[in-house]
């Protein structure tokens, strides 16, 4: 395992210092309004179906369907064909959704529109284009590892462990001070933003000393708060 000098803090400040990518291609306008309004509609029925709300998910996922239909006729024009067929899959898994949540399926609903992002993201990447939501997907993505540890408490006597715990938690440094670096200059600056950036910052720099210490519920207390900005941060902005 790493000494504890080596901390996230180091992680924080190298990852600083990295150039941002640049993000290229460009979006239509048309493109650009479906695409806000899916991811929004979309965040707030995933964030009812994962509490179990199957009322207030419905009323989202239907007017997520009656946005996606309007905008969907105006991001049409001139599409090449493989971001029609991008739009046809999406719809088809909002549609999908909708009938898992008349059937009382919370989990298939759940399942089918958090797939729905998949399609089009898949056209974004292989056109260049990336979207601010893109780093808040890799945080979550980087977090997953990190995260199962909380579900199931670690033996931080294993040296090996511990030391997969820590590479865990950098990698998990590195996404969130890329994103941060990523972010709209006005949103950087936005509180609630900076909150959620900033905690998760300080809750990983933590992890080496109850690594050092041993200390099971230490860790366990802080992939807990952890676990609490991630979810916000992709609720809010993924």
């Amino acid at each position: 395992m790493k000494p504890v000098s080596a901390t996230i803090a180091r992680v924080l400040l190298a990852a600083a210092l990295m150039t941002m990518p640049a993000i290229a291609g460009e979006l239509a306008p048309a493109l650009a309004r479906l695409l806000a309004h899916f991811q929004e509609d979309r965040r707030v029925a995933s964030a009812y179906l994962r509490t179990g709300n199957l009322d207030l998910a419905a009323i989202e996922l239907e007017r997520l369907s009656e946005r996606w239909r309007s905008d969907r006729r105006a991001a049409e024009a001139g599409a090449d064909a493989p971001l029609a067929a991008a739009l046809g899959q999406t719809e088809s898994l909002i549609q999908a959704s909708l009938q898992a949540v008349d059937a009382r399926d919370t989990e298939q609903a759940l399942a089918r529109i958090e797939e729905a992002g998949a399609p089009l993201q898949a056209w974004r990447k292989a056109n260049g284009i990336r979207l601010f939501s893109d780093c808040i997907g890799e945080i979550s993505a980087a977090y997953d590892a990190l995260d199962r540890h909380r579900v199931r408490a670690p033996e931080l006597g294993d040296a090996a462990l511990a030391a997969a715990i820590h590479a865990q938690a950098e990698r998990v440094a590195q996404a969130l001070v890329a994103c941060d670096r990523e972010a709209p200059a006005g949103l950087r600056k936005d509180p609630e933003f900076r909150r959620l950036i900033d905690g998760m910052a300080a809750s990983l720099q933590q992890v080496p000393q109850a690594l050092a210490g041993h200390d099971g519920a230490y860790l366990h207390r802080l992939l807990i708060e952890q676990r609490s900005y991630e979810r916000l941060l992709a609720f809010r902005y993924g």
